[in-house]
């Protein structure tokens, strides 16, 4: 009886103590995850990257050979909703020939859709105007604009309320049209990391 009583006196005590150990933990912050980050405000992102660039025309069955360079990317707006981003971008592509520098560009309106309030993970879609232009180191220039579209996905690692990065991997394509010529359809596969600072992050 003794020996029982003695248990249940030690266990008292340890509950005892693990509570306010349990409680000053938890005060210093050791026990409770950092909050997380809320998207708000203005944004502004800019990124590189590799883009594998590839053509065909509407008369034949395969795009050419990829050919990887350096791209780069600027991208800005607003965020209405915590899960919804919506703004513009700019996107390149270059590749110097051996008669000229070979570039496709795109201006797009552009959708960032979040699926999880807190969470990096975005699916983003855009659409708008694309060049294909190669600019001949004599000086001239031919170039050709039609309509562009854009899909992709990335995450942002929050560095701080209003600081992110991270990877993200979109494809682009702009299809071109003259009049009794077949359609050039160039597409670009880019996968980079970009760096996106937001006015109105906070801390949940």
């Amino acid at each position: 009886m003794r020996r029982l009583l003695a248990v249940s006196a030690l266990s008292l005590l340890a509950m005892g103590l693990t509570s306010p150990l349990a409680a000053q933990r938890r005060d210093r912050g050791l026990v409770e995850l950092a909050p997380s980050a809320v998207r708000g405000g203005f944004y502004l992102a800019g990124g590189i990257g590799a883009g594998r660039e590839s053509y065909k025309f509407s008369d034949e069955n395969a795009y050419s050979d990829a050919l990887t360079k350096p791209t780069l990317l600027l991208r800005l707006g607003g965020t209405p909703d915590p899960y919804v981003r919506v703004g513009g971008e700019v996107f390149a592509w270059r590749a110097k020939g051996s008669d000229g520098d070979e570039t496709f560009t795109t201006l797009m309106g552009t959708v960032q859709f979040y699926p999880l309030r807190d969470g990096g993970l975005f699916i983003k879609a855009g659409g708008g105007w694309a060049e294909s232009a190669i600019d001949f180191f004599n000086g001239a220039r031919t170039s050709e604009t039609g309509f562009g579209w854009s899909v992709g996905a990335g995450y942002e690692i929050q560095l701080s309320g209003n600081l992110a990065i991270g990877p993200s991997v979109e494809l682009y394509q702009g299809s071109f049209s003259r009049r009794d010529e077949a359609t050039l359809n160039e597409r670009v596969l880019n996968i980079g990391g970009q760096i996106t600072f937001q006015t109105g992050g906070r801390r949940r």
